[in-house]
This record gives structure tokens, sequence and C-alpha cells, in this order.
């Protein structure tokens, strides 16, 4: 029953890969929803093409950046205020109109046949075709520090997600932050700190007072070791209370504080003009500070190694091979071992926007927690990443994954799970920015050879975000989130709805 259930999705998923406009990733601050994308940024694939968007102004870009780590996110974390000023165009600090998409001097958009016809020569002496890198990685850069400081005023119908119960709630948020990004031309480093806390009012029952911490660490370093070799480190860390709904393996209802580190190293080597290789190892933290969700504080452990041809000057087709193991710490006969075997391609479809896709099979082996024997299951995998940015104020994306789990539910070691996230961001003018947003998941927990009965949860997360910027330090901040999960046993899990409004400022500098 399970697996044509699995199927079924797998294929709604992947048409919805083929019905889709292209669509960008919607990123979000630290704030009283402090849980962000935890995401690990592959090397760069550096081969050059031609470009055939006769828009774009260009004629020569770069392959897009792999995903192979999309399966761990998707969208930025939902329901928190946009409180970083956006990101949309110089206009969003400077006040300033933007400058004409393309000038005179810039190169001539060559045609589709020219271009097909310099691909051929890629890797010949006789190539037309520059090795360039149009992301400035051997070019030369510089630092810049900017700070941040946040004030954020809301309320919040369901602080706990509780089914009954309920505490409702006026809240203050209240965090600082500071970034830092080097450039050079070998090394790219960006650096990022916040931390704050949020207070309750309403916190008669309510842990710690109704005070609940809120942070982040992140840490982004690309190294170029030669023209043909990459190293990358990424380190992400969040400090939370409130449930993400975009972190695949995070929880979806309330645990108390609890911190999320993912860890990640990559390299990437070209060994001809048309194929390269990466190798990455991660690993993502789970940690929950109180005894609500101790028994779930575990660590997932992932190695990936990718195949990468350029088959077209804008598609590579992809073959990837991942090993993970997930083991807890606080609760025995929960560990599993997984085995990924997948197929897929990483398509450019204009110099800003990009299509990956990965489908394959998932082969795990778990522990059962009820009988301490072991199970094994076997079942599709899928993961869609299609950003587009339609115009420079217009920016879409769609994010899916289908897989499995870990369950951070007792009794099973797993749950199959179906999570996308739909997003929309708009520059209207020079000083408003709007996003909105929608986040689903559809949780199956069917715990193989065990004696705890099948169901399914659905969780709905949607909000409005909207940002003025009143000049290029100050910007303010209001909207909303509705978040809602359904089950189909009440009895093992209940029913929860929850409402968000804040209005806040933000001071960057």
């Amino acid at each position: 029953m399970s697996l044509h259930r699995s199927i079924l999705l797998l294929t709604v998923f992947s048409l919805a890969a083929g019905l889709c406009p292209a669509l960008a990733e919607e990123g979000q601050p630290v704030s009283e929803n402090a849980a962000s994308e935890l995401e690990m940024e592959t090397p760069r694939f550096r081969m050059s093409y031609p470009v055939r968007d006769s828009t774009s102004g260009q004629s020569f870009t770069e392959q897009a950046p792999s995903t192979s780590k999309l399966f761990e996110t998707t969208l930025g974390e939902a329901g928190s205020p946009d409180l970083a000023l956006p990101e949309l165009g110089e206009s969003a600090f400077g006040l300033e109109e933007p400058p004409p998409a393309s000038s005179p001097s810039e190169p001539q958009v060559i045609t589709e046949a020219e271009a097909e016809a310099a691909f051929e020569t890629v890797g010949t002496a006789g190539s037309e075709i520059e090795e360039v890198d149009a992301g400035g990685r051997f070019a030369s850069g510089g630092i810049e520090f900017r700070y941040s400081f946040t004030v954020v005023q809301g309320y919040n119908s369901n602080v706990t997600y509780a089914t009954d119960n309920v505490v409702e709630s006026l809240y203050t948020d209240i965090g600082g932050g500071v970034d830092l990004v080097i450039g050079g031309s070998r090394l790219d480093l960006i650096f990022g700190f916040d931390l704050g806390a949020a207070y309750y009012y309403n916190n008669s029952e309510l842990q710690n007072d109704g005070i609940y911490p809120n942070g982040a660490l992140n840490l982004d370093i690309d190294y170029a070791v030669t023209e043909r070799l990459d190293l990358s480190f990424n380190s992400n860390t969040i400090l939370s209370s409130q449930p993400s709904f975009t972190i695949v393996g995070a929880a979806d209802t309330f645990f108390g504080n609890y911190v999320i580190s993912n860890n990640s190293f990559a390299a990437s080597y070209r060994w001809l003009p048309k194929l390269e290789t990466i190798t990455g190892f991660e690993t993502l933290i789970f940690y929950y500070t109180e005894p609500l969700g101790d028994d779930f504080s575990r660590v997932d452990q992932t190695f990936d190694q990718q195949f990468l041809y350029l088959w077209k000057p804008s598609t590579s087709v992809v073959y990837e091979y991942r090993f993970n193991t997930r083991t807890f710490w606080e609760v025995e006969n929960y560990d599993s071992v997984g085995n990924f075997l997948l197929l897929g391609f990483n398509h450019t479809l204009n110099p800003r926007s990009v299509l990956n896709f990965r489908a394959g099979a998932e082969q795990r082996v778990s522990q059962v927690p009820v009988t301490g024997g072991t199970s094994t299951y076997l079942g599709p995998f899928g993961q869609l990443e299609l950003n587009y940015s339609l115009r420079p104020q217009t920016v879409l994306a769609f994010n899916a994954r289908y897989g499995t789990t870990a369950a951070s539910q007792a009794g099973y070691t797993q749950d199959q799970q179906f999570l996308g996230g739909l997003s929309l961001r708009h520059a209207f003018g020079r000083r408003l920015n709007g996003s909105l947003f929608f986040n689903y998941q559809n949780n199956f927990y069917d715990q193989p050879d065990g004696v705890v009965p099948d169901y399914t949860t659905e969780v709905f997360n949607t909000g409005l975000n909207l940002t003025f910027a009143i000049n290029q330090v100050w910007s303010v901040n209001l909207g909303g989130s509705l978040t809602g999960l359904y089950s189909s046993n009440e009895n093992l899990r209940g029913n929860y709805n929850q409402n968000v409004f804040f209005l806040g400022t933000v001071f960057s500098f």
C-alpha cells in the first residue's frame, strides 16, 4: 500500500517539474521563527558556454551551480518577518534607479546556430569559447561589513502549537547581527552572525518565563585552488524554539529550544572540458535542549559523489550516489542506514534562472523501536529546484522533495515525506518589497515491520511579508503567517492551528 502511494506522489512531483514556470529562493532572517534554511552549496561548475537568451545582454556565462544537497532543504523559513533589507537590486539599498539592462559596449548576443557550433569545439585546439568565470572567482575583490539591529512586535495565537490548552500571547523580539563578505581572486568568504530573543507576555504556562532565544551562525568559504579544482566549506547553525517547515528532518511541532547545525565540505574537479566530479561530505545535527524533544536528538551523515557531463551548452547530465546514516543519541533501536542512486540534470534557463532535478531509488535499513529487529525500505526518491527571475524586480521559486525522513515520533524511525515550497518576491518601486510563500508537507508514518499503526499528517504554512525602506539605513516590516497540521489519527497526533502577525523595524548599516 505504501509503495503504491509513494509512486503516485513521485508521479505528481515529476509532473510539477515539467509544468511549473521557472522559480528563486526565499531567504529568512533570524526572528520569532528563527529557523532558516540550512543549505550546503556545492562548488561552481565553471564550464563556459554561449548564452542563447537574447534578452540577457551577455554572450557568455557559466553552467549553473550544482545542488547536491537540495534534499536537505527547500525554501527559507516561513512565517518570520523579513528583517533583512531585500536583495532585489541596488534600489533596495541605494534607493536609486537601476542601470539599463544593456549598453552599446556589451557583447553582441550570438545566434543559436553559432552557439551550438562553438559548443562542439569545447576542449579542442580550435575552441572558440573562452574559459571565463562569470562569478568573479578570479577577479579582484574586497572586504565588506554590514551590521543590523531589529525590533519586532507581534501576536501568536498558539505559542506551543498545542491541540488543547492553547496559549496565545503578544510578543517582542529583539535581535542584532553582523555580516562579513571577503572576495578575492581565488577566495570567497561569507560570515554571518545573528542573536536575539523573543519574550511572550502571557507566560504563566510557558517555560523559561516566556523567553525563547534565537540566533544563527553561518560561514561559507569557496577557494579556487586551480582553474580545475574548487574547494568549499559551508557551516550553518540555528538556535530556535519555533518549528521549521522547510528543513528536511526538522520537527513540525513544539519541542522547546533546539539547535540544528549543517556542516559540509565539497571538492569539485574538472577532469575534461565537459566532465566534472563533485565529492562531498555533510553532517546535519539536531539537538533538542528541552525534555520535550530530547529523545530525538541525532546526527545525519551523508557522503555524496556526483558525475556531471556537459551535454548541451546549458544542460549537464548528472549521475549521483549518496550514502547516509542517522544516529540517535538518547534512545535505542532508532538508527538507520540509507543508499541513494539518482539520475538527473542541471539546466540553465537563462543567466538568472536554473532548473535542477534528481530522481531515483532510496534503500534504507532501519532498526525497529518496538521489536528491536531490523527492517528494509525500498522506494522512490526525487527532488526539484526550479528558480526563475521574471525580471529584476520579480523572483519566483519552487522547491520539492520526496523521500524518507526521521520521524520525530515515538515508535517510528522514519516517515515518507513529500515536502514542497512556493514563493514570490516582488519590488514595488525603489522602496517597497513584498513576498508571498506557501509550504506544504505530507508525512506518511509507515513503520516497516513495526506494531504501531500507519497514519498521515498534512502541514500547511502560508504567509505574507512586506518591507518598506524609509532610507538606506532604516526599514519597516510587517506581515503574518497561517499554519495548520491535520492528522488522520488524532490519538497519536493531534491537530493544531496557529496565526502569527507582526510589525517590526530594522536598522542596517
